[in-house]
């Protein structure tokens, strides 16, 4: 009997760490799920963000039929994002919001870029 619980006990290890691994991955999915529906419902006109590309905007108008936001990323120039590409620029590390152009309160984006001397 001792024989047969030695020959066993690493299939029990084994189908234990598995059982443990499906816990811990599902339990992750469902904390990513979450932190995706909360980032949806904050999202709102006005809202900076910044796609997935590196796009950095503002939100117009957001439509959750769709699950799409239009954005603004130049003065009359509109386009439309799916939100599942969108971050919220306050969420975001502070290297990335350094350089976004867009105002702590406001939204609005600094002045036209100097591009420099034209190459020769």
């Amino acid at each position: 009997m001792v024989g047969v619980v030695k020959q066993a006990l690493p299939l029990i290890i084994l189908a234990a760490l598995f059982v443990g691994l499906i816990l811990f991955n599902r339990r992750n999915r469902e904390r990513a799920a979450q932190a995706a529906v909360s980032r949806r419902d904050r999202l709102r006109a006005g809202s900076e963000v910044m796609t997935t590309s590196g796009l950095y905007a503002t939100v117009v108008a957001v439509d959750t039929a769709e699950d799409t936001a239009v954005l603004s990323i130049a003065p009359g120039v509109e386009v439309k994002w799916t939100v599942a590409a969108l971050r919220e620029v306050a969420e975001l590390p502070a290297q990335y919001r350094e350089g976004s152009g867009l105002s702590e309160s406001g939204g609005d984006v600094k002045g036209p870029v100097d591009p420099g001397p034209p190459a020769t």
